[in-house]
């Protein structure tokens, strides 16, 4: 599950990622990714010249591409992991589920699953404390 939580927060850095390029794009070549704008018209054309802003414009193109593999390979994996998850049985996995993949509170999870809510709390305080003990520490 922590793997999987990873997953996900690396995918949303990939998109904040793919935003601020876009963004960067934008400054060196002065159009928006819908094409709206001036042809070399941005910031840093006027600031930089156009040649250095051809090949800056150049190197986010490059970057947003690799972005882009990178994403669309993270969200491969996550739909391949969300099928797996699902096939997960019993109490406590579904409560890991919900709580790490669906983001829901303890007390929504309770409502959801038909428990009470210390019930849940209890069970995942327990799984929480498992996980911290089976930690090995090499010295």
């Amino acid at each position: 599950m922590k793997n999987y939580s990873d997953l996900l927060t690396e995918i949303r850095l990939i998109k904040d990622q793919i935003k601020l390029t876009e963004k960067e794009l934008e400054y060196w070549y002065g159009v928006d990714r819908d094409g709206e704008g001036i042809p070399l018209g941005g910031l840093g054309s006027h600031k930089f010249g156009a040649n250095t802003s051809v090949i800056q414009g150049q190197k986010k193109i490059q970057s947003l591409k690799k972005l882009n593999e990178r994403l669309k390979e993270l969200e491969y994996a996550k739909v391949r992991q969300d099928i797996l998850l699902e096939q997960f049985e019993g109490l406590e996995y579904k409560i890991a589920y919900h709580r790490i993949v669906d983001n829901m509170t303890l007390k929504e999870i309770a409502e959801e699953l038909g428990y009470s809510h210390q019930h849940i709390r209890r069970l995942w305080s327990k799984r929480c404390y498992k996980d911290a003990t089976d930690t090995v520490v090499n010295v």
